[in-house]
């Protein structure tokens, strides 16, 4: 059992909301999974307890043996309604119900609510501390964590008609501007990238506010986000997919490779 208080402090303002369903497309209980001598689970609620600015941390779940993990580790959990975590749910469900629960089981209305996904481990408490210092300075709505995309819209597409396997159209540019029209689409991507820097959201660190989530048609529009969107660029070498077992050790490695670069 973890010795570690939660709430880390009162009263509560920023809360950890670790979403862990049971079920996994790739790989079963993909969340127990072990990164080096930890699950999965495990990297994510020790980041949460480790990040000074965070004053709880909760698991969101449907299952008995997640909800036992992560109690062990200090966490609470908030029961997720079944519902909301089917492999076709979307983020707004569990979050909505978490909120709900918090100030129901807890008395606790916090502001600003962090979704760190198990599925991305290679976190720093100090990124998601300095991510907490942005959102409450800048006033922004909400918070992602972004790194350089690997694939530039200045090479992508639709197209006219259908979009069967062996038909043909019209290619309409996804990304034009006056540099792309005169030079055309084979341009180099580093320098593409260098010179109209895109970024894709990776999941890694989510920051919203309460009032996004409990708006009445959060569930319908699966939206718990204001306008106000500001972004927080982290390494690239961070966001990782674990599809597979060579995966968990390409992350480790670079995890740990990172630590001694960062010092910590």
């Amino acid at each position: 059992m973890s010795n570690q208080p939660n709430p880390k402090r009162t009263p509560v303002n920023v809360v950890a909301i670790i979403p862990a369903r049971a079920g996994q497309q790739s790989i079963p209980y993909k969340n127990l999974q072990k990164l080096g001598d930890k699950t999965l689970l495990q990297w994510a609620i020790e980041v949460a307890f480790a990040a000074d600015s965070i004053d709880a941390v909760i698991v969101s779940t449907e299952d008995e043996k997640i909800k036992e993990e992560a109690e062990k580790l200090g966490a609470l959990v908030a029961p997720r309604p079944k519902e909301y975590a089917l492999a076709t749910s979307g983020d707004a469900g569990f979050y909505q119900h978490a909120v709900k629960w918090m100030e129901e089981a807890h008395g606790w209305t916090p502001e600003f609510l962090i979704n760190l996904r198990p599925t991305s481990p290679l976190r720093f408490a100090k990124d998601i501390d300095r991510m907490v210092e942005h959102i409450k300075s800048s006033g922004a709505d909400g918070l992602k964590s972004v790194v350089p995309s690997p694939l530039h819209p200045y090479k992508m597409w639709q197209i006219q008609g259908s979009t069967d396997i062996g038909s043909s159209g019209k290619l309409l540019p996804i990304f034009d501007n006056e540099f792309r029209q005169t030079h055309g689409p084979d341009q180099p991507r580093q320098k593409i990238q260098q010179m109209f820097p895109v970024f894709f959201q990776d999941g890694q660190v989510d920051i919203t506010r309460r009032k996004f989530v409990l708006r009445p048609e959060a569930l319908e529009l699966e939206n718990v986000w204001g306008e106000n969107l500001h972004g927080f660029i982290l390494d690239p070498r961070t966001s990782t997919d674990l599809d597979e077992p060579a995966d968990f050790l390409r992350a480790e490695k670079i995890y740990r490779d990172l630590e001694e670069e960062r010092g910590e």
